[in-house]
């Protein structure tokens, strides 16, 4: 349960964010709006503002303070809709959660172009932390940290992207994209609190590296729920652009010659249908990949609370508990 105090700053977020985007006149900015589900939204859900909560709460636990952080808070979750914006229309996806993706609506190029003003507004707010007293050279060293984040992120689904053309990949090179397309933003989230917060460059870098590990220990447990869905409203799409998920990648990497044949049957099929995963099921839990990905889920769920305990005692505080809905929602 978030305290009162994070519940209301991710309000004040979505204030920032709808003052902001309508004080411009071009449509632009309400395509930009309609993807932070701030209007246009017919399900009148505004989705989570889950790196600016992140930002809050990790600052709080390293420095209680009234300490204005809502300008970088903004700035991250404009990189984290720059990157959705930029993932739905590679991926084909029509839907973003229970609404229309912007690119379904307003076509893919004018989508890119969202996406693209979002990545630049959020490098312009970065600056306006010397308005709310911090130095310019936090301002530089923060902004340095998003662009770091933003860099590694893509590079990550390059990695991703690459990884679907073959069948065989490493676990080692799975961890890799997983940390940098997962990881980066939320490395970024918990490095950028400590710096405000007055922690060192070798502190921050662990933060950054704990978030790595989260994005990993995160998206290895959506591979998971990806291949044994716990309801119907996870319809695998991931699996279906042939996205080499990582208990199949644990598989591989185990395999006999004839269980990768099966395997390869099915990802170099031209199109995969929904009963495909059920020949994956069957192999991946042969051969005990469902366990193993879960045992890593942990193992990196647990190297990256070790790290972040270095910098800060976080046991059981808001911190834990908000990493830990995050990276096993029940």
């Amino acid at each position: 349960m978030l305290s009162n105090t994070i519940m209301e700053f991710e309000q004040e977020l979505n204030k920032s964010l709808k003052r902001i985007l309508d004080s411009k006149s071009l449509p632009l900015y309400d395509m930009m709006a309609f993807h932070f589900g701030l209007h246009g939204n017919d399900t009148g859900i505004i989705p989570d503002r889950f790196y600016g909560k992140l930002l809050k709460i990790s600052h709080d636990a390293i420095k209680k303070s009234d300490a204005d952080i809502s300008t970088i808070a903004l700035s991250l979750e404009m990189i984290n809709a720059f990157l959705e914006i930029h993932d739905d229309i590679e991926s084909g996806n029509p839907k973003r959660k229970n609404t229309d993706a912007l690119w379904w609506i307003w076509g893919p190029a004018q989508a890119i172009n969202a996406g693209n003003a979002m990545h630049a507004f959020a490098r312009l707010i970065v600056f306006d932390l010397e308005d709310h007293g911090y130095s310019s050279d936090l301002a530089y060293k923060s902004i340095d940290w998003v662009d770091h984040a933003c860099l590694k992120s893509l590079e990550g689904r390059y990695r991703d992207l690459h990884m679907q053309e073959g069948l065989i990949t490493s676990i080692d090179a799975y961890t890799l994209m997983a940390g940098d397309k997962s990881g980066a933003l939320i490395g970024a989230s918990l490095a950028i609190s400590g710096l405000l917060a007055g922690k060192n460059k070798t502190q921050q870098n662990l933060l950054f590296q704990s978030g790595i590990d989260i994005g990993i220990a995160q998206q290895i447990k959506m591979d998971i729920d990806q291949l044994w869905p716990k309801n119907d409203s996870n319809k695998s799409i991931e699996f279906l652009n042939k996205k080499k998920l990582f208990p199949v990648v644990a598989a591989l990497d185990v395999a006999s010659a004839s269980e990768k044949r099966i395997l390869g049957e099915v990802y170099f099929k031209r199109v995969l249908e929904s009963k495909d995963i059920l020949t994956v099921q069957n192999v991946v839990e042969k051969l005990g990949a469902k366990q193993s990905s879960l045992d890593s889920f942990a193992k990196f769920k647990n190297q990256s609370y070790e790290k972040i305990n270095e910098v800060i005692d976080f046991k059981e505080s808001d911190l834990q508990i908000y990493l830990d809905k995050f990276m096993d929602p029940q």
